[in-house]
């Protein structure tokens, strides 16, 4: 499996949830990233409804909850100042 990437957005981008998903979109589309095999992303609303979206050509239940875990651990470990690149 290839090396997990972490997307960087100053602050007063990422807190924009629309502008980082066209971001996102964008940077898919031109290539920065190569092809997406499968997607993730869990949202929580206003009104405390957590929505969870796995997407891409081979993504299924278990490789959709494979990848939360995994970027669940990406995201500890950058927390924790081992995991930046």
């Amino acid at each position: 499996m290839s090396e997990l990437k972490l997307l960087n957005f100053k602050r007063e981008d990422w807190r924009d949830p629309v502008r980082t998903l066209r971001k996102i979109a964008n940077d898919l589309e031109s290539g920065e990233f190569g092809a997406c095999k499968v997607g993730v992303l869990a949202m929580l609303t206003e009104s405390g409804s957590v929505e969870a979206f796995g997407f891409g050509p081979i993504a299924d239940d278990l490789q959709s909850l494979a990848l939360f875990r995994l970027g669940e651990q990406k995201l500890i470990d950058v927390l924790m100042g081992g995991g930046e690149d």
